[in-house]
């Protein structure tokens, strides 16, 4: 017996379907093609199904009850619920025997017995239930159980289920006073999302009582709704055992609660664990532990895990951890954890850790991305497996291709076009060494790396002869504007600081226009003309080189603009 059966007008397990291909297939792949037949859908279980067990059903004509029993056997139970036809392994049968007992006013104990068919023992661990007025129990290690209600009148159905055992229930007729109308909870089903939700964590587990991972995995995926309810702790709650399938409006944890899910607003001292979804409001002080989707304001103390899908506001004084984050803000003290980033922002003290981003992700110490990313700010690092739109760090940057800017101490990249940095290794992007000079007369080596358009400039350069100032050390930035299998044209602004490594110094900046001429696929020659604007504190002893256009300055500081000429051998690959 399908004890939340529900069926559609014409029941879809009655529906006639007509198959004509006679090759084996996966039962899988059958079975979806029963449900878009019969446009419905199957929820099962892979662990008990065996949907990539092969079967051939050559011909067939009939109902979608009996071809299934044609390729399960009479080892499953099969349940209608809206859109759905639920196969449940079940090769077991029970039976229940019970009694009632009215007490004082309308409270009524019932007391019995959960058997198996096959050999008469009881059954131990079995959830024995009443639907319609969310109460239930476990039986012992002999079957027995006593089920107290309260403030009902009229007959009573006692359900009975148990993993891998056929669904039971027995009706009981009590004194029937008349009274108010009394209204019965609606149930509706939730299919399983691909996912290892409460059940299967140890970490949720180590906070709820077997029989409550027990009571859930007996009633499954059938829940209904409740204004409201609250807990002690999630063995002590207003709803008692059959908290696991009730979601709830209002949700109020001392300590900590576990209910089905929440839809409305939920506070927890401690903790919040939920079977399925949360959506609008959910605060706890420590950590919020979500089987399902969650949607809203999620706020945590410490830690925030999302089974599936999150998305609004999700925030933790250490970790915020979920399947995938589709939309909103994601805030942690520590680290974002996601399949997916999506959403507007997501914003970590140390690390974003996730397999593709679609948002701005910025990290006091790395992100950390599987796949593609979009935006990504970090301190130290910016890892992307895939395609990054623009990365800037405070020390270095990777990425497979990079679609912007990179902004770095060290760029890394298969394909880049714009990196920043003071080392680049960018594999579309040209490194080269050149030795040149200019009219200072200093003899520089510079080191140039960079991507398709932009690149870097670093090197140092040495004057010999007597002067004190005699050392020099030159950062800057280039582009290449033309690029000609014969010729070329960049153009570069440098700041250049002459020194004696004592007391004195003084900067140069120029802006330089490179053209020149490639004699093979690695030697080039180059020369042009520069703009430069020197400065230097005032009594600096600072030479006057090349053109000189106009000397300014004050008490503190001379400036000289000129115009210069350098040129040089480079060596490029």
């Amino acid at each position: 017996m399908a004890i939340f059966q529900t069926a559609d007008a014409q029941g879809n397990l009655t529906k006639l379907i007509n198959i004509a291909e006679g090759k084996p297939q996966r039962i899988g792949t059958l079975l979806d093609k029963i449900a878009s037949k019969g446009n419905f859908s199957f929820a099962y279980n892979n662990t008990t199904v065996p949907a990539d067990s092969l079967v051939s059903v050559s011909g067939y004509s009939g109902t979608v009850f009996s071809i299934l029993e044609k390729i399960l056997g009479n080892t499953y139970e099969y349940q209608e619920v809206p859109g759905y036809v639920v196969l449940r392994y079940a090769p077991g049968s029970l039976y229940i025997t019970a009694d009632m007992e009215r007490g004082q006013g309308n409270q009524i104990l019932i007391r019995g017995y959960v058997h198996n068919v096959i050999n008469d023992k009881g059954i131990p661990r079995a959830s024995v239930f009443e639907k319609n007025l969310l109460v239930s129990t476990l039986t012992d290690d002999r079957g027995y159980f006593e089920l107290r209600v309260k403030n009902w009148n009229g007959p009573l159905l006692i359900n009975v289920r148990k993993e891998n055992f056929r669904d039971t229930s027995v009706h009981l007729l009590a004194d029937v006073v008349v009274t108010g109308k009394q209204e019965k909870p609606d149930y509706k089903y939730y299919p399983d999302q691909g996912s290892a939700g409460v059940e299967r964590s140890r970490f949720a587990r180590f906070f709820l009582s077997s029989k409550q991972m027990i009571q859930g995995l007996n009633l499954g995926n059938f829940f209904t709704a409740s204004p409201y309810q609250v807990s002690f702790t999630p063995g002590l709650s207003s709803h008692g055992l059959y908290n696991s399938q009730i979601i709830d409006h209002f949700s109020l944890n001392l300590l900590g609660g576990y209910t089905a899910g929440i839809d409305g607003f939920e506070m927890g001292g401690l903790f919040n664990i939920n079977r399925k979804n949360v959506q609008y409001f959910q605060v706890a002080g420590v950590f919020n532990f979500v089987g399902g989707n969650a949607k809203g304001v999620q706020l945590a103390g410490l830690y925030n895990k999302v089974v599936n899908n999150a998305g609004g506001l999700q925030a933790a004084g250490l970790v915020n951890k979920t399947r995938n984050f589709t939309s909103g803000i994601q805030l942690a003290g520590l680290a974002n954890i996601n399949g997916r980033a999506n959403g507007a922002l997501h914003v970590a003290g140390l690390l974003n850790i996730y397999d593709e981003a679609k948002a701005v992700t910025i990290a006091g110490l790395a992100n950390l991305g599987h796949n593609n990313s979009h935006v990504q700010v970090a301190g130290i690092l910016n890892k992307t497996g895939g395609t990054s739109v623009f990365q800037l760090s405070g020390f270095m940057n990777v990425a497979k291709r990079v679609k912007g800017i990179q902004v770095g101490m060290v760029n890394i990249a298969d394909t880049s076009d714009y990196a920043i940095g003071i080392l680049n290794f960018i594999k579309n992007g040209e490194k080269s060494i050149a030795v040149s000079t200019d009219e200072t007369m200093f003899m520089q080596v510079n080191f140039r790396s960079g991507g398709r358009i932009l690149y870097t400039v670093l090197g140092a350069g040495y004057k010999p002869g007597t002067e004190r100032m005699r050392y020099q050390l030159n950062l800057g930035i280039g582009a290449h504007l033309i690029d000609h299998p014969r010729f070329y044209f960049n153009t570069e602004f440098t700041t250049s600081i002459i020194t004696d490594f004592k007391e004195n110094h003084y900067q140069m900046n120029s802006l330089k226009a490179l053209p020149g001429i490639k004699l093979n696929k690695h030697i080039k020659l180059f020369a042009g003309p520069s703009l430069n604007i020197s400065s230097a504190e005032a009594g600096t002893d600072m030479p006057s080189t090349g053109w000189i256009i106009r000397k300014y300055g004050g008490n503190t500081n001379v400036n000289i603009l000129s115009v210069g000429l350098s040129g040089g051998l480079q060596y490029a690959w």
